[in-house]
């Protein structure tokens, strides 16, 4: 974050995310004591992304191969590409390496849980996605290192860096293992845990071999081969994590894991009835765990004119239900850079693809404000620390929610032996 934040707290931003900034300023409306305190402590304080995406920049290859992509060729070989060539094109430009970083220094982490893969998707996609983040890691390792352990986060708060750990959004089930021996899948566990995950859905969204997701409309919860699931993944020592997971797989989960279970990028229900959104039952099972919930900002996903206030709203009954330690910040969102220009829409049934599995049946609403411009941009996250200040929290409950409750989670699952 930059220094003379302190003095200067809206002229000392970058011109890319000052639009933002504003906006968040204006949402928020702190007195300029809470300002000043929020921002000091957010400059201080060892800072997390506790689910979060690196920032993307538009490369001259990722422009070129989105123009060559619309021809009608596979969208999911596409989409992976795509992010490759925006994950590591930033290098090719001093103006997208001087966004990345500007980015990075603005937003003021020093630890980010990653996502290496989306949907549950074929082996393929996960390794080229670690490919691109470790290219990065060996090309600034001054800037970004990959780690597995709170250690690593503790290094890059004093070394002004950042450190990325890797989380996988469900096992891939297509393409690995012989699904005529289950187990053979389990073990790719331990591949992933030597890769550096250190973090795994049980799905996402939709029903798969091991759990119902949130969007079903009939909650099975585990299925036989997700409890083995489960005692695998607390045997190795990789975190469960359950924002996509339904009712029934959150609470069973959280019956039955040895260790902490998470729920990284949620929203609560009290505040907006929507699927990923988890009750207060949900919130305390996986409290009870040990474990943490994390609020994301993620306007399709707050609510109806979502903004930075509608995100406090959901911390503030996370906080009143389990308190502080057990809630974190998962924006499930990153900063998206600016495109070159009009850009070709790809693909047929483009929105159905990227949707994940979305179901149809349990649709979102129209969130408002983006990430670019809006106050909920992944570049004003010293304005949400701004905003625990003024939900009168206690400098020792936000540097909790920052990165105590995430040391605490990694520790209880480290790998024993």
């Amino acid at each position: 974050m930059p220094t003379d934040l302190l003095t200067e707290p809206t002229a000392a931003i970058d011109p890319l995310f000052a639009e933002a900034w504003q906006r968040g300023l204006d949402n928020l409306q702190p007195s300029p004591s809470e300002l000043a305190h929020g921002l000091e402590l957010h400059r201080n304080l060892t800072v997390c992304e506790h689910y979060g995406f690196l920032p993307l920049a538009w490369s001259p290859a990722a422009v070129a191969a989105r123009e060559t992509g619309s021809d009608g060729a596979s969208y999911v070989d596409f989409e992976r590409r795509q992010h490759f060539l925006r994950t590591v094109g930033f290098t090719e430009t001093p103006a997208a390496k001087q966004e990345f970083f500007g980015a990075l220094e603005t937003a003021g982490v020093h630890g980010i849980v990653l996502p290496v893969n989306d949907y549950g998707e074929a082996l393929a996609d996960a390794v080229q996605r670690i490919a691109a983040f470790r290219h990065l890691c060996l090309s600034f390792p001054e800037r970004l290192f990959q780690t597995g352990d709170a250690a690593g986060i503790e290094r890059a708060q004093v070394t002004r860096s950042t450190a990325l750990i890797f989380s996988l959004s469900g096992m891939p089930v297509f393409g690995q293992g012989d699904m005529t021996d289950p187990h053979q899948l389990l073990e790719w566990v331990d591949t992933w845990y030597a890769m550096g995950v250190r973090f795994m859905h049980l799905g996402y969204n939709r029903r798969n071999l091991f759990a119902d997701g949130c969007t079903e409309l009939n909650d099975g919860g585990l299925s036989d081969l997700g409890r083995d699931l489960v005692a695998k993944m607390n045997e190795v020592g990789m975190i469960i994590d359950l924002p996509h997971s339904s009712r029934n797989t959150a609470l069973e989960t959280a019956k039955i894991s040895a260790q902490p279970v998470i729920a990284s990028h949620v929203g609560v229900r009290e505040v907006h009835e929507g699927p990923r959104c988890k009750s207060d039952e949900e919130l305390k099972a996986i409290a009870a765990t040990g474990g943490y919930v994390g609020i994301y900002s993620v306007p399709s996903l707050l609510g109806e004119n979502a903004d930075l206030n509608l995100m406090l709203r959901h911390v503030a009954h996370a906080l009143k239900v389990v308190g502080p330690e057990h809630v974190v910040i998962g924006t499930d969102v990153g900063h998206n850079g600016r495109s070159p220009g009009p850009m070709q829409r790809v693909g047929g049934n483009w929105r159905r693809v990227i949707a994940g599995g979305w179901n149809e049946h349990k649709p979102r609403v129209d969130g408002g404000s983006g990430h670019l411009g809006g106050s909920l941009a992944w570049t004003n996250k010293p304005l949400i620390t701004v905003g625990l200040v003024k939900l009168g929290l206690s400098d020792e409950a936000i540097a909790q929610m920052h990165f105590g409750n995430l040391r605490r989670v990694l520790g209880a699952a480290a790998r024993k032996g």
